[in-house]
C-alpha cells in the first residue's frame, strides 16, 4: 500500500463528492481523464461544460479534498488499504460487476482474487440446526482440501456462525460491513471481527472511517458479498430479509446459489426452499453436493499429480519445507528460515507459481497450495 501515491488523495476525494455515486465517478473519470485531472482543471472543466455546475459546487462545498487528506492521515495510522477500481489491487471480481464501489477499504490480510469463494448468509435468527450445517460445510471444506475463503456479513445469526466456523477449521473469512471501519456493528462482534483480522482475514467496506451509518447501507453491502463469490450459499433464511437479497443480487450477478432445505412449516426455511422451489438456488445437504455442482476438483488429486511430474528442485523443496511447517509466510521470512538469497528466492517463487506448487498472496505473502 503506498500511501505516498500522489493520485491517491484524488481517488479517494472523488468518491467523497455528495450525490456522485460509483456510477457517477467512473463517468467523470471517464469524461476528465482521472480523478486528479477533475480536482486540477475544475474551473476549466466547469467553464467548458463537461463538469456541470452541480458537481462543481458539490466539491467546493463539502471540502472533499480536505475530507480525502484527513481519511489518508487515518487509513495510514491504522494500516488500512485503499483500493480503487482502476488499482490493480481492487478484487477481479467485484470489479467486474456492474454498479460496484468504485473504492474500498481494506483491513487485514485476504487474497480476493482467490481461485474459490464462497459467501455463506442468513437470518440473524438462525438456530442451532444452522449453525451445525454452516459449521458442518467448512468443515468439509477442509476436509476435502478446497482451498476456499469463506465471505459473509458479520451480523448476528448465521453470518456469525460462517465467520467463527472458518476461523475455527483455519480457512481465511473476509467481513464485509455496513459502515466505516472505525466501528463494528453489530457491538456483540467486536471480538470476532479482531480475530478475524488477527487470523489471517479481513474486513472490507466501501465506506470511509467514521462515515454516518444508514440503515440502506446493508442491503448495498450484500451485493458486495455477492460480487466477492464464486458461489453463495444461504444457510437459513426467512421468507424475507438480507439473505434473501443476497441471493437475488448474486442471480443478477449470474453467480452460483445454493441453499439448504428445510421443513416446509419451519419458518427458518421458507427462504431457502422458496429459492430452491423458484430453481434460483441449487439444493445442497453438504460440502460434496457444493464441490460437485462447482466442479470443484480437491487439491492433491491424481489429475494434480500428473501435471506436476516434473521433479522438484532442492531450493523448492527447501521452500515448500517452510511453507508446511510455517504456514503462510511473507518472502522476508521465507528468506531467512529456507537461508536461500532474496535474489534466488525470487525467481524461484515465481516459476513455483508458475507450477502451481504454491500461492501468491496480498503483502507478498505465500502459502503451500
Amino acid at each position: 500500500m503506498d500511501y505516498n501515491s500522489e493520485d491517491l488523495i484524488y481517488n479517494i476525494a472523488i468518491n467523497m463528492i455528495p450525490g456522485l455515486g460509483n456510477v457517477g465517478v467512473r463517468n467523470m473519470v471517464s469524461l476528465c481523464g482521472s480523478a486528479r485531472a477533475l480536482f486540477e482543471n475544475l474551473d476549466e472543466l466547469t467553464q467548458s461544460g463537461t463538469v456541470n455546475k452541480v458537481v462543481a459546487d458539490a466539491i467546493a462545498g463539502a471540502k472533499v479534498l480536505d475530507m480525502a487528506k484527513h481519511q489518508l492521515e487515518i487509513c495510514q495510522k491504522h494500516h488500512i488499504g485503499i483500493h480503487y477500481y482502476q488499482d490493480r489491487t481492487f478484487p477481479r471480481k467485484l470489479a467486474a460487476v456492474e454498479g460496484a464501489p468504485s473504492l474500498i477499504y481494506t483491513l487485514g490480510n485476504v487474497n480476493f482474487d482467490a481461485k474459490r469463494t464462497v459467501g455463506i448468509v442468513g437470518t440473524r435468527s438462525s438456530d442451532n440446526d444452522g449453525k451445525a450445517n454452516i459449521f458442518a460445510l467448512v468443515e468439509q471444506l477442509r476436509e476435502q482440501n478446497i482451498n476456499a475463503v469463506i465471505i459473509s456479513g458479520l451480523a448476528m445469526g448465521a453470518d456469525t456462525y460462517a465467520h467463527q466456523a472458518a476461523l475455527k477449521y483455519g480457512i481465511p473469512t473476509a467481513a464485509v460491513l455496513g459502515h466505516g471501519l472505525n466501528m463494528v456493528y453489530p457491538a456483540e462482534n467486536r471480538g470476532l471481527a479482531g480475530d478475524i483480522v488477527h487470523q489471517n482475514g479481513a474486513l472490507i467496506t466501501e465506506y470511509y472511517y467514521g462515515q454516518p451509518v444508514s440503515r440502506t447501507n446493508f442491503p448495498r453491502r450484500n451485493r458486495i458479498i455477492a460480487g466477492l463469490c464464486d458461489a453463495v450459499v444461504v444457510a437459513q433464511s426467512k421468507s424475507s430479509g438480507g439473505a434473501l437479497i443476497t441471493a437475488n443480487v448474486a442471480r443478477d450477478m449470474r453467480k452460483d446459489i445454493f441453499a439448504f432445505p428445510g421443513r416446509i412449516s419451519d419458518k427458518l426455511y421458507a427462504g431457502c426452499n422458496k429459492l430452491i422451489g423458484d430453481n434460483i438456488a441449487t439444493l445442497i445437504t453438504s460440502a460434496s453436493d457444493l464441490i460437485k455442482n462447482m466442479g470443484w476438483a480437491p487439491r492433491n488429486t491424481p489429475t494434480q499429480t500428473e501435471i506436476n511430474l516434473e521433479p522438484l528442485s532442492d531450493t523448492e523443496v527447501r521452500i515448500l519445507d517452510v511453507l508446511h511447517g510455517n504456514g503462510r509466510c511473507n518472502i522476508d521470512t521465507l528468506s531467512l528460515k529456507s537461508g536461500i538469497p532474496m535474489h534466488i528466492l525470487s525467481s524461484t517463487l515465481l516459476g513455483m507459481e508458475f507450477k502451481d506448487l504454491i500461492t501468491e498472496l496480498p503483502g507478498k505473502q505465500y502459502e503451500a497450495r
